[in-house]
């Protein structure tokens, strides 16, 4: 490659401080890819930009450039060669060390009797909380309610019993509870009353009938 010219900056959009490239920088790919696809559309498509510049000035670069893409496609199809390569681009990678921190300084300590901001008043201590004696001779003895007498309340009449409450119907409402009771019976005799006198009545009939000589056919 001639001195003046940079193919791989030129052509394939390398900077310098990444020269020589790599498989994955020749194609144009990110690092570490595998997908067969996208690897040798990659190829084809470096390849295909790379061989316009064959009949120029720079035609052995772009010959030789047109080989190493060759080789790249090869080396990354095959998963065995692939995976070798990118041990090799990881051994070659330096180890950055994690960040230190300086040894030489320290905290600055503040004094809480000073304000941190000349806006700022240092924060008072907070009173511990005061116990409340148990016993004193303000509180008032609490007062405990005798238990009340239970209200008796009959079967006849509940209210009978109960405070406060007015009476005036009191008996009324027994005397109907009563009647109610002693005439639940009633219609139940007037019914078998009415069928027994229906029942006699045909009986007699028939006698007649069989003591006039008439037969029922």
């Amino acid at each position: 490659m001639s001195e003046q010219f940079n193919a791989y900056r030129k052509w394939l959009g390398i900077p310098p401080e990444q020269q020589p490239p790599n498989h994955y920088q020749l194609l144009g790919i990110g690092e570490y890819e595998s997908d067969p696809d996208v690897i040798e559309n990659a190829a084809d498509r470096q390849m295909a930009h790379v061989r316009t510049f064959q009949s120029g000035p720079h035609s052995d670069d772009s010959q030789r450039i047109l080989n190493e893409i060759t080789q790249a496609k090869l080396c990354l199809l095959k998963p065995d060669s692939r995976a070798a390569y990118e041990a090799k681009i990881r051994s070659q990678k330096p180890v950055t060390a994690p960040p230190t921190i300086p040894t030489g300084e320290r905290a600055i300590p503040v004094s809480p009797s000073q304000p941190t901001h000349p806006g700022m008043s240092p924060m008072a201590p907070l009173a511990p909380p005061r116990a409340i004696p148990v016993g004193s001779a303000h509180e008032q003895p609490i007062k405990v309610r005798p238990a009340e007498t239970p209200i008796r309340v009959t079967p006849d009449n509940p209210t009978a019993q109960l405070p406060g409450i007015a009476q005036p119907n009191a008996k009324t409402v027994t005397r109907r509870a009563r009647r109610g009771r002693r005439n639940a019976g009633v219609p139940w005799i007037l019914i078998l009353g009415v069928l027994f006198g229906v029942g006699s009545l045909i009986a007699i009939g028939i006698i007649i009938l069989r003591a006039t000589g008439v037969t029922l056919e």
